[in-house]
């Protein structure tokens, strides 16, 4: 299993169309072989920020969803102004804990 952070900077005033845009492209991707879980996450200090997180079955399984058509046809009309896509990085988890959740 690998996980894989991207980054995105959208355009400040085509954040609704970016949200709107993307999460269907999101939902179209973890319905591809292989996707466990795609979680987007907007950033608190400046909001047209965005990374997504993915969590794959093969670092092979991420590339084959991403070189669909569908994927590209989706993603050139994203209405961002940079991303980290290509240089994506791939990682596989070395270890981890679960808080108590405030308890």
């Amino acid at each position: 299993m690998i996980h894989t952070p991207v980054s995105f900077h959208v355009q400040p005033s085509k954040v609704p169309e970016f949200e709107s845009l993307h999460r269907a492209l999101v939902e179209f991707m973890s319905g591809q072989p292989g996707c466990f879980e795609v979680k987007v996450h907007r950033s608190l200090r400046n909001p047209p920020e965005y990374v997504v997180y993915g969590t794959w079955e093969s670092k092979e399984a991420w590339e084959r969803a991403h070189q669909t058509a569908e994927f590209r046809t989706q993603f050139q009309n994203l209405p961002i102004e940079t991303h980290t896509l290509s240089r994506a990085s791939f990682f596989e988890l070395a270890y981890g804990y679960k808080g108590s959740g405030g308890a």
